[in-house]
């Protein structure tokens, strides 16, 4: 072998350094599972059949260029991931291209290859004083009826910008009720820095199945630190992040403490990110003595969301009207009574609470008229 090049980061990036003309690790796998299986049938003993104790030896196959994705791992046994470079032995390859390897796999090529190996890491957006001032400039165009947060989010932010030091990320807990804005601070952080947002719901997770996601199973599952790796935004969204039990909060000290995580698999680095937390409670003490003082202390910054003022209600519902009304075509913009749905929503706002609930009556009454029209016109 002559070069081997570990990338660290999503399938888009490394994409863009592997040659079109290459084999891939599934590829191989597929095809040297038929071939085994040929050589195991033609050399049995089968009944009287007679065979000769010893096969032939084959010549290795050339390789110019093997690549294995991140679910290229998937595709093969325990015992090939720890045997990995003996089975790479029975072929003469020239460049071995890897993308987010488990560790046992690095540390079998960098035992065996040290002199040839070479590290290439996604180049995450971190945050310029552009974009700082962006956040602060557009920030209130984006998220209604929250000023205060805008002014903790530019403290918060201020520690990464301009930073070309490898620096731990800054880890903020999102407190308040649903519906008044933390997930859409988060999209709009991510949207400044010009990444699609990393986001995972842990409500989503049960305590046996997220014990193997956080921790690690078996490296050809999913895991947190996999998806991690194979992120594109180094904004990262960790949704109702008080749901999981608190056992599992000892996951992520380092993570939040240095910007590295482990489990048994896999390696990650996160510098100069942002990691925002969200929790529906209502006050740094419900956070602290729910979650406990080891996590609760590692937080860089806790920023509260408040509960929508009559006017900000009226300014997200006069917005979610005006964007339902633009998705409609020009026929349905003919039926729509927009003026009339605002006037109904407006009188009523203060049984309004959240951004989601004004979003869902809007469609409906949206969705109410279009109907009434398809049913006249059908008698």
């Amino acid at each position: 072998m002559k070069k081997i090049l570990i990338y660290y980061g999503p399938k888009a990036g490394f994409e863009k350094i592997v040659p079109k003309d290459r084999k891939t690790l599934s590829q191989l796998v597929h095809e040297d599972s038929i071939r085994r299986n040929i050589f195991t049938h033609k050399f049995q003993r089968d009944g009287n059949e007679e065979v000769d104790e010893k096969p032939e030896i084959e010549p290795k196959e050339y390789i110019s260029n093997l690549v294995s994705y991140s679910e290229s791992y998937a595709g093969i046994t325990e015992s090939a991931v720890q045997s990995f470079v003996s089975i790479l032995s029975g072929y003469e390859i020239d460049t071995l291209y890897l993308q987010n390897p488990p560790v046992q796999i690095k540390n079998q090529l960098t035992q065996a290859f040290p002199s040839i190996i070479t590290e290439k890491k996604y180049d995450y957006k971190t945050l310029t004083k552009k974009m700082f001032f962006k956040i602060n400039d557009t920030f209130n165009d984006h998220i209604i009826g929250q000023e205060n947060v805008r002014k903790r989010l530019l403290l918060s932010l201020y520690p990464l910008m301009e930073s070309s030091k490898k620096k731990k990320p800054v880890v903020m807990m999102f407190y308040g009720n649903s519906g008044i804005g933390k997930t859409e601070t988060a999209k709009f952080i991510s949207s400044i820095l010009g990444q699609s947002l990393f986001r995972k719901q842990f409500s989503m997770f049960h305590s046996s199945e997220f014990q193997g996601y956080l921790f690690g199973g078996a490296h050809s599952q999913s895991s947190f630190a996999k998806d991690l790796l194979e992120r594109e935004s180094n904004v990262i969204l960790l949704d109702e992040f008080d749901k999981p039990h608190s056992l599992f909060h000892s996951a992520f000290y380092q993570l939040f403490d240095e910007g590295v995580f482990e489990d048994k698999n896999y390696h990650v680095e996160l510098y100069n990110s942002i990691i925002i937390c969200t929790s529906n409670y209502q006050s740094e003490a419900d956070i602290r003595k729910n979650l406990g003082d080891p996590i609760f202390f590692r937080f860089d910054k806790f920023i509260k969301f408040e509960n929508l003022s009559e006017e900000a209600l009226k300014e997200i519902t006069k917005r979610l009207i005006e964007s339902q009304y633009e998705k409609l075509t020009q026929k349905e913009k003919g039926i729509v009574d927009k003026d009339y749905i605002q006037n109904r929503l407006l009188a009523n706002i203060m049984n309004l609470n959240n951004v989601r609930q004004i979003h869902n009556i809007v469609e409906e009454y949206f969705a109410m008229q279009l109907v009434e029209k398809l049913l006249a016109d059908h008698k």
